[in-house]
């Protein structure tokens, strides 16, 4: 008989040892998103350095599940060097994917994504703002 592992190893190490806990204080250069609440099992907030029009560092907080949290830290590695339109392009399904996610913690990468595209607006806004003043 074959033993199942709840999670994968990706997820346990992730998990034991998150990667980039926390947020960088607001500045020109930062940027905020948010998504998910508390009561609904899940809430995520990620802050971005931008630098040279990419994503110098990447910080999160996140209240979910071990595979929520290792989700969150596996993506502020996996953006690092990240321009607009690679963010723009990133999906859930590559998180789901590169951490062995089962279907039925889909949903929590889905808050992730939010929050990603969260990100991406903002920047985008920050981006036309400067258009106009410039």
């Amino acid at each position: 008989m074959t033993e199942r592992r709840e999670y994968s190893a990706l997820v346990e190490r992730h998990f034991a040892a998150p990667r980039n806990v926390g947020r960088f204080e607001p500045a020109f250069d930062v940027l905020v998103a948010r998504s998910g609440r508390v009561d609904q099992g899940i809430e995520v907030v990620l802050s971005a350095r931008i630098e040279a029009e990419r994503i110098a560092a990447l910080r999160h907080l996140v209240y979910g599940c071990p595979h929520s949290i290792a989700a969150a830290s596996w993506l502020t590695e996996r953006l690092v060097g990240a321009t607009l339109d690679e963010l723009a392009q990133w999906r859930w399904r590559e998180a789901a994917t590169a951490l062995d996610v089962p279907p039925e913690k889909w949903g929590r990468l889905l808050a992730i994504e939010d929050a990603v595209r969260g990100l991406e607006r903002a920047w985008r806004e920050r981006a036309s703002s400067r258009a106009r003043t410039a």
